[in-house]
């Protein structure tokens, strides 16, 4: 079986699974996983809601998709979009099809900020692993909303993607931090008035992490072919978990085990 996504639902994370043309989903928080890792391939591409499995089985080492899907998928165009210029034509439509909030994410010094359909809001928040979240704009246009994205970036100095890297280096933020670099964000951009600019609600995002459950800095892991993974997922943060084997502690990147070939392996 193959993985091909990792996601949050009903606050807890899991991944889904292709198994002979079979989709489903493996609960991740909690539970005893023993799985051995085989080679890494395209994950195919997702049109019109349905998954389609990569024509060519393409091994790839790097990403979750070939070339070749990257450009049949509907949505992979649109993590480029920065509201200039639409360049996914499948998707034209959000222009005026969706509602969207514009969030702020800390994690702990560091400020992200990002956008999410309305009703995802909190979903996104808690797959990004911030240790406090801000709904702050609204927003009906989606080339708009990309568009006000990357000026609230600007005019903040925020960053719009945060790697595993440093995922793993905020992973015990200060939670100090986290809020006053939040009420710092929302008093600047008041200042600069930003007419789409909404009464901001504030979210404290950890209790969904159960990193209590790990009293010290969890080690790296990192995926490699060939690898047994053994030990209970005691906690997870975005795309972070942490998997406890014995008396050790790893930490796993969920987002780079997607593509990967995985066995159970027996007791």
């Amino acid at each position: 079986m193959q993985i091909v996504k990792y996601r949050w639902e009903n606050w807890e994370p899991f991944f889904t699974v292709i198994t002979q043309d079979q989709m489903n989903k493996i609960r991740l928080l909690e539970q005893e996983i023993s799985i051995r890792t085989g080679s890494k391939h395209c994950i195919g591409f997702f049109h019109e809601g349905r998954h389609f499995p990569c024509p060519d089985n393409k091994a790839i080492t790097n990403g979750w998709y070939c070339n070749s899907c990257k450009a049949k998928d509907d949505f992979f165009l649109c993590i480029k979009c920065d509201g200039n210029e639409c360049i996914n034509p499948k998707q034209r439509d959000c222009c005026k099809a969706n509602n969207y909030y514009v969030y702020l994410a800390a994690f702990d010094s560091v400020l992200k900020v990002g956008i999410s359909y309305e009703h995802r809001l909190l979903e996104r928040l808690v797959e990004q692993g911030a240790d406090f979240g801000a709904k702050i704009a609204f927003v009906k246009d989606g080339k708009k909303v990309r568009n006000i994205e990357q000026n609230i970036k600007t005019t903040l100095g925020a960053v719009d993607r945060m790697g595993g890297d440093e995922k793993h280096a905020t992973l015990f933020a200060n939670p100090n931090n986290s809020a006053k670099i939040i009420y710092r964000a929302i008093l600047k951009l008041r200042n600069n008035g930003l007419d789409c600019l909404i009464n901001p609600e504030i979210y404290d995002m950890r209790k969904y992490y159960k990193l209590s459950n790990v009293p010290v800095k969890p080690d790296k892991f990192e995926i490699t072919n060939g690898m047994d993974i053994k030990g209970r997922i005691i906690a997870a943060k975005g795309n972070m978990m942490v998997l406890k084997n014995s008396d050790n502690f790893f930490l796993l990147n969920a987002h780079r085990m997607i593509g990967f070939d995985i066995e159970n392996l027996k007791p």
